[in-house]
């Protein structure tokens, strides 16, 4: 469980951003917020695709990764 948690977070410790973006994922009641300020472009599109990657992660053991 717990290099499941570590292996999502360094996802989003090695995300780019999008334009004020936040992604919260929520693990067994642990919640990782990762923010992106003022990112654009491809920064931005890669900021959501690990978001979207750690969402997966994080959905093998019940969590789940939302993007705002």
């Amino acid at each position: 469980m717990k290099k499941v948690f570590f292996a999502f977070l360094a996802v989003g410790a090695l995300a780019s951003c999008s334009n004020d973006m936040t992604c919260t994922c929520t693990i067994d009641g642990v919640e990782e917020v990762t923010e992106c300020i003022d990112c654009t472009g491809e920064t931005a599109d890669a900021f959501e695709t690990a978001c979207e990657a750690s969402d997966l992660i994080a959905q093998l053991v019940g969590g789940s990764c939302t993007l705002d």
